[in-house]
């Protein structure tokens, strides 16, 4: 396998589904499962097929919902080839922004994404040295990023916009990233106004629109007095820009504003303001919650998860609680004596804090992975109320989440409970459903009617194409993407696993919360000298 190779198929194995998902969505085998047929993609690349994606209402930490979605695995496959065939080009566009302090970096081996972007919490140093003695710095974010992003912008940053504009034709030898325009916007129903969040083909599609935004303020800054930038970085959507005063954070907000527009992007200008050189970039609660020891004394796990409570009220943000979970985890909470002493708070935990849903879960399967006892009728009740709970509200993040974790701890769940989340219009769900049936997780088989014909293009795909694939329906797909939906269900696609993930945190020393997919915080920083910026 090529390299170039490699990361197309890297792109589908581990970067299709979004990463809030629960570990049992897995395309591990999914570029081997378009063996034999990628001639046939690949002739009809540039036909109008458009497909709808899946939405996935996830969580943040303020209280508020993001939306994710999952895509169709046909048109995902065109934006990979085009990325692995144009790999040299987006290198070297990562590689010259000076602002960038994530620059794009490929999963490594035991890796669990195909795309690795670090966590601001790890970035504190950086930013740090990086914006240099700067009295003032520029704290500016693009408001509503991947979802206000233009699909033409790829082309105009790839090929000017002048020469894009002339060429608009999708197959176009001149302009040729118009071809990543149109993949993207066959992956979203034709749709040109943002990039759907979740796919790691995207991540790449954004980084690379920023890479050009980065160089454009720097040169038209220097073009206007070379010395206002002290230093800076940009991390994903934020800006930090080290200045002399806020007459020239001015000036750089003036031009950024400026820049963004001609990419149809907007300040926020809610989160953009000038700040002392000597704010804190890491939230100076974090450091606090990170010195506590979990070390010293039999109360250590219960009082760490209290000051994180006692902290999220003050701050109004779930994200305390996060930090500490991944903290318990650190210690490895699940294998201590002391599991029963939070046993109930995590429970608890659940009902208060939806945006830890998924380290929660995590933490109590690893538990179950390493066959240590627990309290099942406590989850069984707490897990069944909360879907119950959650199902009212549309709530895909928490029902994925909770229902994973019930089927892979052998949870009790009423018939009629399965039946509830079987009526919710979400692929993902249904999906989840009909596999855990398939799988001899459920008894009873679920009330999903598939029908006479599976479509391949609606928001439907996932649970047609795992329920053809487990054997759940006998029948025929239908629609523009048929032939290709035929032959991976003939190569047994498995979309759904709930056995490697157990398997995987059942190893000793195998942390419940992956580093590479959850936003863990890292344990060693990179090394400093390999990310430093010229200015």
């Amino acid at each position: 396998m090529t390299e170039q190779t490699h990361i197309r198929n890297l792109l589908l194995n581990k970067g299709f589904f979004p990463e809030v998902l629960p570990p049992c969505f897995d395309s591990e085998n999914l570029a081997a499962s378009f063996q034999g047929k990628t001639q046939d993609i690949e002739a009809r690349k540039f036909h109008n097929r458009a497909a709808d994606y899946i939405r996935y209402s996830g969580t943040k930490h303020d209280g508020h919902r993001r939306a994710y979605g999952t895509v169709n695995p046909i048109p995902y496959f065109n934006a990979c080839q085009f990325i692995f065939s144009n790999w040299e080009i987006f290198e070297t566009k990562f590689k010259s922004s000076k602002l960038s302090l994530d620059k794009v970096r490929l999963g490594r081996g035991t890796e669990d994404r195909a795309i690795i972007v670090p966590t601001l919490s790890e970035l504190t140093n950086r930013i740090s040295s990086q914006i240099r003695f700067s009295p003032y710095i520029l704290k500016a974010d693009i408001a509503q990023f991947f979802p206000s992003i233009y699909t033409h912008a790829v082309s105009w940053v790839a090929h000017g916009r002048d020469v894009a504009k002339a060429n608009l034709k999708h197959n176009s030898t001149t302009a040729t990233f118009n071809a990543f325009d149109w993949f993207t916007q066959q992956c979203q129903s034709g749709q040109t106004r943002g990039v759907t969040v979740g796919p790691d083909a995207f991540r790449i599609f954004a980084e690379f629109i920023s890479c050009e935004i980065d160089n454009q303020l720097l040169e038209r800054i220097n073009n206007i007095d070379p010395n206002i930038i002290i230093g800076g970085v940009r991390h994903v959507d934020d800006f930090y820009i080290g200045v002399r005063s806020e007459v020239d954070a001015a000036v750089v907000l003036s031009v950024l504003r400026d820049i963004l527009q001609t990419y149809e992007l907007q300040i926020n200008d809610t989160k953009t303001k000038v700040i002392s050189g000597l704010e804190a970039f890491d939230d100076v609660w974090a450091q606090e919650l990170r010195a506590i020891s979990l070390e010293s004394w039999s109360g250590k796990y219960s009082y760490a998860i209290d000051k994180a409570h006692e902290v999220a009220k003050s701050v109004k943000s779930q994200s305390p609680i996060k930090l500490i979970l991944r903290r318990l985890d650190t210690a490895k909470c699940y294998r201590s004596d002391l599991w029963e002493s939070i046993e109930a708070m995590l429970q608890r935990v659940l009902w208060h804090y939806e945006h830890c849903t998924d380290y929660v879960c995590l933490l109590l399967t690893k538990r179950v992975a390493i066959q240590q006892s627990f309290d099942r009728s406590g989850w069984s009740e707490t897990v069944a109320m909360l879907i119950k709970r959650h199902l009212a509200f549309n709530q895909h993040h928490e029902i994925a989440w909770l229902l994973w974790t019930a089927l892979v701890c052998n949870l009790h769940l009423d018939e009629d409970l399965i039946s509830q989340v079987s009526k919710m219009q979400n692929s993902h769900l249904r999906a989840l459903i009909i596999a855990a049936y398939g799988k001899g997780k459920l008894n009873k088989k679920p009330p999903i009617t598939l029908g006479r014909s599976l479509s391949t293009s609606d928001s439907n795909w996932l649970h047609n194409l795992v329920g053809k694939s487990l054997d759940y329906s006998k029948a025929k797909f239908s629609g523009d993407f048929a032939d290709e939906f035929e032959h991976l269900a003939e190569k047994e696609v498995e979309l759904i696993n709930f056995d490697k993930h157990m398997t995987s945190v059942s190893q000793f020393n195998k942390a419940a919360i992956s580093s590479s997919k959850y936003g863990y915080d890292a344990q060693q920083e990179a090394d400093e000298d390999e990310h430093a910026i010229p200015f």
